[in-house]
């Protein structure tokens, strides 16, 4: 399994997190799910789903609320792996990860899940499909006629928008 690209980047997993307050997102409901809309949404070879010893190590670094998480496989269009993560606990797990700032406006989420995108392409195909950035910089502001919604932590938004995106 391929699972372990996630395991690596643990700092950017750290930066993922989901809003269940905002109806307004996909909801997956367990990692088939979101696997079967990340395969959907970006045409996946196939999808890797993270066997429960990988669940517990990415708990076991912090990520308080993770009950699942995947790998899209080859996407069309190219970018890489694009890697998910289900959430449980979307308050718990979006505290614990307020505090890593590397990346977070390129990470997507939707109601109950979370996805680590890597490409621009890959972005904007999320972006059409529902899912938004999430932003907990401290300096954060939402540019003018992006849309925005308030995060489960304080501090925490969810928008449309990404520096990062060309």
């Amino acid at each position: 399994m391929r699972f372990h690209r996630t395991l690596a980047i643990a700092g950017t997993v750290f930066a993922l997190a989901s809003v269940a307050a905002c109806g307004s997102l996909p909801s997956a409901g367990s990692a088939e799910e979101a696997g079967n809309f990340l395969k959907s949404t970006l045409s996946c070879d196939g999808i890797d789903f993270a066997s429960p010893r990988e669940v517990q190590q990415v708990q076991a670094m912090g990520m308080s609320g993770v009950n699942g998480g995947g790998q899209c496989d080859d996407p069309a269009g190219g970018g890489g792996d694009v890697d998910s993560l289900t959430v449980e606990d979307m308050e718990a797990f979006q505290t614990a990860v307020k505090g890593n700032e590397d990346e977070q406006d390129d990470l997507m989420i939707g109601d109950d899940f979370a996805v680590d995108p890597s490409s621009d392409d890959q972005r904007r195909q999320l972006l059409k499909a529902g899912l938004m950035f999430l932003n907990c910089s401290p300096d954060f502001k939402v540019p003018m006629g992006s849309a925005s919604d308030e995060g489960e932590a304080e501090g925490c938004v969810t928008t449309d928008f990404s520096k990062d995106l060309d």
